[in-house]
């Protein structure tokens, strides 16, 4: 069974096609031509996928993990950056449940480097802008 799609005048190969028969002609137990009568396809178009098959082996076999692993690394790092907040965040929150208005108001900590003011408010259920809102006196 022939892996082809034809789009009006241009055929199409799907990759495990191509690589069946790049392997092939890798292999030089047939000559291209040989190949071509075999898949159909023109000797050219073997010879390309030849040509692709063997620059895509070099990159097989370059070390890429290296860099995988340094983008896997940065990825936990990141994520425990935000689990780290997250906790503090939670157990700030814990402290303070069932509260009133008005003591919620009164536990906003505007020296608190690890939680802003604008999260500590979101997590308390305050609105922000009464927290520095200051009366005006006659």
């Amino acid at each position: 069974m022939k892996e082809v799609q034809i789009n009006k005048l241009k055929k199409k190969y799907t990759p495990s096609f191509k690589a069946k028969v790049a392997l092939e002609a890798i292999k030089e137990e047939k000559s291209s031509g040989e190949l071509a009568n075999e898949y159909q396809v023109h000797p050219g178009q073997i010879r390309n996928w030849k040509a692709t098959a063997k620059k895509g082996f070099i990159d097989i076999f370059t070390d890429n993990r290296k860099n995988k692993g340094q983008e896997k690394d940065e990825l936990i790092q990141e994520l425990y950056r935000q689990i780290g907040k997250l906790k503090v965040e939670i157990d700030w929150l814990k402290k303070n449940l069932g509260l009133s208005h008005k003591k919620r108001l009164l536990l906003i900590d505007k020296t608190n480097r690890e939680i802003t003011v604008s999260r500590q408010s979101e997590l308390l259920g305050i609105s922000r802008s009464i927290i520095y809102y200051k009366p005006v006196i006659d």
